[in-house]
């Protein structure tokens, strides 16, 4: 199984922290929320560049419809980094922009993208998670609704996810099948 994720949390958070705010501090929010702030708008990012990557093999193995959707996906995702770059920008704190690895650039099915991408949806749900907590226990209440929003962006991608890990179950993978999925995958793009 390909693994998304090579960097512990605290690592990441630790190697995008911006070197010009490390010692200002904010009237407002903490360095340890402007930090985890800045680590979601890089997994943000890279969740949008993983979904390229697949949108690109999908769109060479011939799964245009998929292809389309799994490129809409990854435009969602930068939707969501902006919700961070906007709340960061409005506090006049100069977000990080990222670094980002390069993503896996081979997969072995469509069914695999699928289970990848809805693996990689539930720990992304799990980082909006933290960052709607570590509000809450900063009583940081001006983040807690964009981390809040990001956690029920996270319920909607999980849900679409499993309609499709449904889909593979109730109707197998053989060439017939797959080609309907995909042509459903595209109506929905």
């Amino acid at each position: 199984m390909i693994n998304l994720y090579t960097m512990d949390i605290l690592e990441a958070i630790k190697s995008i922290r911006n070197p010009n705010t490390e010692m200002e501090s904010h009237p407002l929010i903490s360095q340890r929320l402007i930090d985890l702030c800045n680590y979601r708008i890089e997994q943000e990012e890279y969740s949008s560049r993983i979904y390229l990557a697949m949108s690109n093999w999908l769109d060479d193995k011939s799964y245009s419809g998929a292809a389309k959707l799994w490129k809409k996906y990854s435009q969602e995702e930068l939707a969501h980094a902006d919700i961070i770059y906007d709340f960061l920008l409005g506090l006049g704190i100069t977000p990080v922009t990222p670094s980002l690895q390069r993503p896996p650039q081979e997969f072995e099915s469509l069914m695999q993208i699928v289970q990848l991408s809805f693996e990689h949806e539930i720990e992304v749900y799990n980082q909006c998670v933290a960052l709607a907590k570590a509000s809450l226990e900063e009583s940081q209440l001006m983040l807690y609704p964009k981390a809040l929003k990001l956690t029920e962006e996270q319920h909607e991608e999980v849900e679409k996810l499993i309609y499709w890990i449904d889909m593979f179950k109730s109707f197998g993978t053989d060439q017939i099948t797959l080609l309907h999925i995909d042509e459903k995958m595209g109506e929905k793009a």
